[in-house]
């Protein structure tokens, strides 16, 4: 599943691709991706200009002209593709846009994934739960200490929760507490100063790496694509069970919390 280097990444490339492009065809293929009636939907979205790209946890978010906004989020299996004028894809789309130069985006497989269409008010409401942005200005050291402080439960589920911590998924979970050298199953109230200090400002920097290498997600967003998914090189311990350990001499070892994977080395993180 897409986490924020995933959605920032296609953050970026839909910033450098469609802005300013204007809708001239609305295809769904999967009503039930969307919120509204599909006849609705497609009244409120075509003839509209692009305006801006933004991103709020997992979420893609799509500013119309007419002030509507285009909501995505792709759960697993869901992704975007922008193909160029005349490109013939295998897949039908879940729901496609066509912009005056003949290009299509695509919003592929969202079987668990969708894509609804709200105002600015049902939108706040939308995101009313996620808790703060780990990239943002208001993430910081004393917040996260006070949240952390007030919870009971294992450190690697609680990076999963997204009123904790909006953005953040099973991936990048392991690989931010293998950074911080604490161990997934380490109680998120038992975490000393020096920890909460190192798992702060891994958050940030296993994030922002990730990003700039692509996200680890393979399926490239458009012919040509040579960034999308260059980070699954960089992963430390994610999906790495039986592997030996870059920092050290152990092998990654797999456990479950709370339901979730959680991969990490037991001679780093202790």
């Amino acid at each position: 599943m897409p986490e924020i280097p995933e959605m920032e990444v296609y953050k970026r490339q839909l910033s450098q691709t469609i802005m300013h492009k204007k809708i001239v065809e609305v295809i769904v293929n999967r009503e039930k991706a969307i919120n509204i009636p599909t006849a609705e939907f497609k009244e409120l979205v075509n003839e509209q200009l692009i305006v801006f790209v933004s991103r709020r946890g997992k979420h893609i978010i799509i500013t119309l002209g007419n002030g509507y906004y285009l909501v995505g989020h792709l759960m697993l299996g869901g992704r975007i593709y922008l193909a160029q004028p005349g490109e013939k894809l295998k897949t039908s789309g879940s729901v496609i846009f066509t912009f005056r130069d003949e290009s299509k985006l695509f919003f592929i497989n969202l079987r668990l994934g969708w894509l609804h269409l709200y105002t600015e008010t049902e939108m706040d409401r939308a995101f009313a739960g996620l808790g703060p942005e780990p990239l943002g200005p208001f993430f910081t050291e004393e917040l996260l200490s006070t949240k952390l402080a007030q919870k009971r439960g294992a450190i690697k589920p609680l990076l999963t929760d997204q009123e904790f911590i909006a953005g953040i998924g099973n991936c990048y979970s392991d690989e931010i507490l293998f950074e911080a050298k604490i161990k997934p199953d380490r109680k998120a109230k038992e975490l000393n100063s020096d920890e909460v200090k190192r798992l702060f400002f891994a958050i940030p920097s296993v994030l922002k790496e990730a990003i700039n290498n692509g996200g680890y997600m393979e399926k490239p967003f458009s012919l040509g694509d040579n960034w999308t998914g260059g980070h699954n090189e960089h992963l430390q311990v994610y999906d790495r069970e039986g592997q030996p350990c870059y920092r050290c001499s152990g092998l990654v070892q797999l456990i479950t919390l709370s339901g979730k994977k959680s991969y990490y080395c037991p001679s780093c993180q202790k």
